[in-house]
């Protein structure tokens, strides 16, 4: 293999790009290299480790290359030697084995597959039923080996998007630190990262059943019961853990789940606010709670577009002297009444 095959196979590498099979002669030479014990790096996370290194290797890379050519090659073998003495260091380092009864993605990974996006852009992934997930850089999916065989099942660390394929006899089930997405098909948003103790999942089409993990008392009591929170579009959960609770909301920026041509015709003139909000209803999916005796004299003059839902709604309450918050994904409207 000459330099030039060399470098390229280890930009790859770097990349996550490579086979197994691609891998033999790196890990060979590396494994031959006197440095091989000076290059573990104990005291960073893997992934800083190697965001470091491929940004050093990416500045070199924009040099020109009839001008940099050597100087590249050089840095490429020594960050590929110091990655792969931190890997070394990480696999095989008593300290980072588990202890009993820990759960682990590299110990659940023996029994399965795990990916890991190391790269600084989103991963896309199609698993064996056809799901589409969309994995955040730093992010990672754990799942057994005959996923899909019996069950859809899997594991993530980080932030995903998941766009899932419809089969009503085999639920697909995400497990995101203590809470529990499953869902028959559907798409959807869990945020578990490790600098948050709480978990979240957005749901942007479908409907998703959330709930958290019993913990051994719970589950020695016969009593406790679990509960179960239900979403459907544009609502959210969060798994407060210092509570060990659930709390539903609405995403951030609810998006219209009606065609444009339907959303076109949502035009009103001198019309009762019952109208305006059945309207809203429609169109988002989420439910508007008001006092009709209180506001039966209210009318207005408005369209729904696809302005941002809680910019409408903001200008809505400034007009007819009202105000609103969302609770348990509900948007309460409070008003004293229209002359």
């Amino acid at each position: 293999m000459t330099q030039q095959e060399f470098n390229e196979l280890s930009k790859r590498y770097l990349e996550g790009k490579t086979t197994e099979e691609e891998e033999k002669p790196i890990l060979a030479w590396f494994e031959s290299q006197p440095e091989f014990k000076k290059t573990s790096a104990p005291g960073e996370e893997s992934l800083t480790v190697r965001k470091r290194v491929w940004a050093n290797i990416s500045k070199e890379l924009k040099v020109s290359v009839s001008a940099r050519i050597i100087r590249m090659a050089w840095i490429l073998g020594t960050a590929v030697c110091m990655l792969l003495g931190y890997i070394w260091f990480v696999k095989l380092s008593p300290a980072q084995v588990p202890k009993k009864n820990q759960k682990s993605p590299t110990v659940i990974a023996h029994r399965g597959i795990e990916l890991k996006n190391t790269t600084y852009s989103d991963q896309k992934i199609t698993l064996a039923d056809g799901s589409l997930v969309i994995l955040e850089p730093g992010s990672s999916l754990v799942y057994n080996k005959d996923f899909n065989r019996i069950k859809r099942e899997l594991h993530l660390n980080g932030e995903a998007f998941f766009e899932v394929t419809k089969n009503p006899s085999k639920p697909f089930i995400v497990h995101a630190g203590k809470l529990i997405a499953k869902v028959l098909g559907t798409s959807f948003t869990i945020k578990n990262t490790k600098d948050s103790k709480n978990v979240m999942v957005d749901v942007l089409t479908g409907k998703v059943s959330v709930y958290a993990e019993k913990t051994p008392q719970e589950k020695s009591s016969v009593k406790e019961k679990l509960k179960v929170v239900v979403l459907t579009p544009n609502q959210r959960v969060q798994y407060l853990s210092t509570e060990n609770r659930l709390v539903k909301s609405i995403v951030e920026s609810p998006n219209v789940i009606i065609t444009r041509e339907e959303l076109k015709k949502l035009t009103f003139v001198d019309a009762p606010i019952s109208l305006v909000f059945e309207a809203i209803e429609k169109a988002y999916g989420l439910e508007v709670v008001y006092d009709e005796k209180v506001m039966q004299d209210c009318i207005m003059t408005t369209s729904l577009d696809e302005e941002n839902l809680h910019d409408k709604l903001t200008i809505i309450c400034k007009l007819l002297n009202a105000s609103y918050k969302i609770e348990d994904a509900q948007i309460i409207v409070s008003s004293n009444g229209c002359l």
